[in-house]
């Protein structure tokens, strides 16, 4: 029982793996997107990534089902086998963000006036939550919990980054007739910002599953009790 037992959370662990694997793989295509939004191939090769993510999803939470129902795992195996299907869910809903700034970036005119201000900003955005993406996933694998409180102490520059390309986009068009691309691209740039600032949200959320792992604490609620005795 216990070898059938470690053989299924080693393929809980395997698939993970894979699916940590395309998601960057697709932060990696939208990133390619700022510097050339016109590439077809790339918006087809996201659009496969997105159902292979979604089936990695299906099939992950159907083995955590399995693994629970059908070999009562112990305490210790019990909270690794949660914190997959918790992470997963977080994977998963990455992808979702990113398939959304792909479809943003199909309406963008990127030689417009808009997104060649704010486009730097927008860039550095997508780099930021990329790299938390990537940290929060090698905290969660390697149980590094010092880097896992750094990427929850990195959210507020993500919200602060999002609420300067919002605020930005009223006052680059103050006083100036807007046309009706200028339109959709203000407000393809505005969505693409909150759609970031959601994976940004996510890989927080990952990291605080990585501390659950690692001791079982729920760090979202020390995470907000601090938050609220900073602001005392």
């Amino acid at each position: 029982m216990a070898n059938l037992r470690d053989k299924f959370i080693d393929k809980i662990r395997d698939d993970f793996e894979l699916l940590s694997t395309i998601v960057l793989r697709q932060m990696s295509n939208i990133l390619t997107l700022t510097q050339d939004n016109n590439d077809e191939n790339k918006y087809k090769n996201i659009e496969e990534n997105e159902k292979i993510i979604d089936s990695l999803e299906v099939k992950i939470r159907d083995e955590v089902i399995n693994s629970i129902a059908l070999y009562s795992p112990r305490a210790i195996d019990s909270r690794k086998i949660i914190s997959y299907h918790d992470m997963t869910a977080y994977l998963e809903r990455v992808g979702d963000l990113l398939l959304n700034i792909s479809d943003f970036f199909r309406t963008l005119n990127s030689k417009g006036f808009a997104y060649q201000t704010l486009h730097q900003l927008i860039e550095e955005q997508l780099v930021h939550v990329n790299e938390m993406i990537k940290n929060a996933i090698f905290a969660f694998t390697c149980e590094d919990e010092e880097l896992a409180r750094q990427i929850i102490a990195q959210d507020d520059a993500v919200d602060a980054n999002h609420r300067e390309i919002t605020q930005s986009i009223p006052r680059l068009f103050a006083g100036q007739t807007m046309t009706e691309q200028d339109m959709s691209d203000a407000q393809a740039i505005s969505n693409m910002s909150y759609n970031i600032e959601r994976i940004g949200d996510n890989a927080t959320n990952i990291a605080e599953t990585a501390i659950y792992l690692m001791d079982g604490k729920n760090a979202k609620h020390i995470h907000n009790k601090e938050n609220a005795q900073n602001n005392e």
